[in-house]
């Protein structure tokens, strides 16, 4: 007789999803004051960064897209893409954050935010920079260039301020349509497969099999 194996239940993924991933076993608990106040909800694919200092909670590795090109080194207004769409690029900064280009140019300071109107669920908002900052100092940045939340420090060698240890699964509401705030909500946190080494079919040796497997999520 033939082991006929079926899978008896399925389960479906965001389309951001290109591939079956690991899920962190009972989920993650998501820091909300760090959210911006006009945010309703947090989407699938929103990066996640463990919390060194609260064991258990996970606080958002802030970002947003630029939508219109930098021509001036000294910038101080600049326009990026804005959404409440789960698969459109979004804006994440607070006033008073440090930004800086991915891997490039000088951390700034958020002074002002407008949040522009959406149409059909996208818009753009205008991010204006602290005065006598200098700008990023990157020269030329084109459409498209992501930004990232920076160490609260405005020098040349700029860092992120959190980097991605998974990202959400699901779709979490983080704030009431009446504004208030919900604390230390759930969600679902997603990271790369585990296997169990004990029960394989074959032997895995660390350089055949082990190290090219290490690679975390791939973007397409």
């Amino acid at each position: 007789m033939n082991l006929q194996v079926r899978n008896e239940t399925e389960r479906q993924y965001n389309p951001i999803f290109l591939k079956i991933l690991e899920d962190i076993p009972g989920g993650v608990t998501i820091r909300t004051n760090r959210v911006p106040y006009k945010d309703k909800f947090l989407f699938p694919g929103t990066p996640l960064h463990a919390d060194t200092t609260s064991v258990g909670l996970y606080d958002i590795v802030k970002t947003a897209r630029l939508k219109v090109n930098i021509d001036t080194v000294a910038v101080v207004t600049i326009y990026v893409y804005a959404s409440n769409l789960p698969n459109k690029p979004g804006n994440m900064f607070t006033v008073g954050d440090y930004i800086m280009i991915t891997d490039s140019g000088t951390a700034v300071t958020i002074a002002a935010i407008t949040r522009g109107t959406l149409t059909n669920g996208v818009g753009t908002d205008t991010i204006v920079l602290k005065a006598g900052s200098g700008g990023f100092h990157a020269g030329s940045v084109v459409t498209g260039t992501n930004l990232q939340q920076a160490y609260a420090a405005a020098h040349t060698a700029a860092r992120a301020l959190y980097t991605a240890q998974c990202v959400l699964g699901n779709t979490v509401r983080v704030r009431l349509e009446s504004g208030t705030t919900l604390t230390n909500v759930s969600g679902q946190g997603v990271v790369r497969g585990t296997l169990k080494e004990n029960i394989l079919p074959y032997g895995m040796p660390a350089e055949a099999v082990k190290t090219p497997l290490t690679a975390r999520i791939r973007f397409a």
